[in-house]
């Protein structure tokens, strides 16, 4: 049993590694239940919602940058939280 731990701790210790060295493709991909299932899954959605910011940030940037066009929308509809609010008043103001 203590070496399942381990290895679920090792599979999250390296997706959140690899988050903070900004490669955000990396997904828990260990099989948990419980309260271990539940870290998971909030590891992976985070990286997702960071994965889809960081796309649309690009994206827009890369709008403006290369079209000078200031009115590009961000299109990020499953953020959540304050991610959702940073995009909402992005948005809001490039109109």
């Amino acid at each position: 049993m203590a070496s399942n731990f381990t290895d679920q701790m090792q599979s999250i210790s390296e997706v959140t590694r690899a988050v903070a060295l900004g490669d955000l493709s990396k997904q828990v991909e260990v099989d948990v239940q419980g309260k271990m299932l539940d870290l998971k899954m909030t590891v992976n959605s985070m990286v997702n919602q960071l994965s889809t910011l960081a796309n649309e940030v690009t994206r827009v940037s890369l709008e403006v940058g290369t079209e000078g066009m200031l009115g590009g929308q961000a299109s990020a509809p499953e953020v959540q939280g304050v991610w959702k609010v940073g995009r909402t008043n992005v948005c809001s103001t490039s109109r």
